[in-house]
C-alpha cells in the first residue's frame, strides 16, 4: 500500500502536513481522504505500541478531505430539494432591481434567522424574483447546514387529500421552510385548516418560514385570518418587490434563435 509520505513519521500532524504539501487537489485524493503513513519507532512508543509494529500501516482522517466531502454532501441536497431552481442564487440576481428585499434576503442569511425563528415574506406581482431569492435562501441555508424545505403549496394541493395532508406536516420537521407562491392554494378549504396548523406549529417550534406570494400584504393578512396575521406581525419582516417582469428578458433570451 502506498502511503502519504516517503518515511516514517513521528505523529499524525506531520503525516498530515506532508501529504498536505504534495496534495494535487482534494477531489483527486488517491485515499479519499485516508492519509495512509508509517510511524518511526519514537513515534510507535509515543502512543504505547512496541517496536513490533513498525512498518504498520495507520490512516488519518485528513480534516481538509472531510471538509470537502461535507460540502459537496451539502451541494447535493441543495440540487435534491431546489431541482432546477438551485441555479438561482444570490450571486446571479440582479441586485440592481428590489436592491432592498436582496439586501434583506442575504442579511436573512447571514445572521442565521431561522434559528431565532425569524420570518420573511417576500410579496409583489409576477416575475419580480421573488422565488429566485426564496431559492437563494434555501440554498445558503442548506450549505450552512440547516434542515430546509422548499415547498410550492399550489403543487402540494394538486395531490390526493391524505398525501397533501402528509407533505404539509412533514415540513414542521424542518428547520427553515420555504412556501413559494402563497395564497393560490387557499382556495382549496379541504386544505386551509392544515396550511393554518403548519403555521401554528412552526410558530410555536420557533422555526423560520420564508414566504412568497403575489397577493397584496393587506389581503394576505386578511386571507389567513387575525390569528395567523398576528403571527406574522409578531415574527415576520415583509418586503415588497416591484418592477417589469424579469420574465420579459427571459423571453428575449428563449427566442433570440427567431430573430437572427
Amino acid at each position: 500500500m502506498k502511503t502519504g509520505q516517503t518515511s516514517p513519521v513521528s505523529n499524525t500532524e506531520e503525516a498530515f502536513q506532508h501529504c498536505k504539501a504534495t496534495c494535487m487537489g482534494i477531489d483527486k485524493c488517491p485515499y479519499s481522504g485516508n492519509i495512509p503513513y508509517q510511524l518511526t519507532l519514537e513515534g510507535l512508543k509515543k502512543i504505547g505500541i512496541e517496536g513490533k509494529y513498525a512498518g504498520m500501516i495507520f490512516t488519518y482522517k485528513c480534516p481538509l478531505f472531510e471538509e470537502y466531502a461535507l460540502l459537496q454532501k451539502r451541494k447535493q441536497r441543495v440540487s435534491r430539494v431546489l431541482g432546477p431552481l438551485a441555479t438561482h442564487t444570490f450571486e446571479n440576481f440582479d441586485s440592481s432591481r428590489n436592491t432592498k428585499a436582496f439586501q434583506m434576503a442575504k442579511k436573512y442569511i447571514e445572521s442565521k434567522a431561522w434559528k431565532q425563528g425569524g420570518w420573511l415574506i417576500l410579496y409583489g406581482s409576477y416575475g419580480t424574483g421573488k422565488t429566485h431569492l426564496l431559492s437563494a435562501i434555501i440554498h445558503e441555508a442548506i450549505m450552512l447546514g440547516a434542515s430546509a424545505k422548499f415547498a410550492n403549496l399550489a403543487n402540494i394541493t394538486t395531490l390526493d387529500f391524505e398525501s397533501a395532508k402528509s407533505a404539509i406536516a412533514d415540513l414542521t420537521s424542518y428547520d427553515l421552510v420555504g412556501i413559494d407562491d402563497f395564497g393560490v392554494e387557499i382556495g382549496q378549504n379541504w386544505l386551509s385548516p392544515h396550511i393554518f396548523r403548519l403555521f401554528d406549529d412552526l410558530n410555536e417550534s420557533s422555526k423560520g418560514i420564508v414566504m412568497t406570494t403575489n397577493m397584496p400584504l393587506g389581503g394576505l393578512q386578511e386571507l389567513l385570518g387575525n390569528r395567523i396575521a398576528d403571527r406574522i406581525a409578531e415574527r415576520a419582516i415583509a418586503i415588497e418587490l416591484t418592477g417589469e417582469s424579469m420574465r420579459k428578458n427571459l423571453r428575449s433570451k428563449f427566442t433570440s434563435w427567431f430573430k437572427e
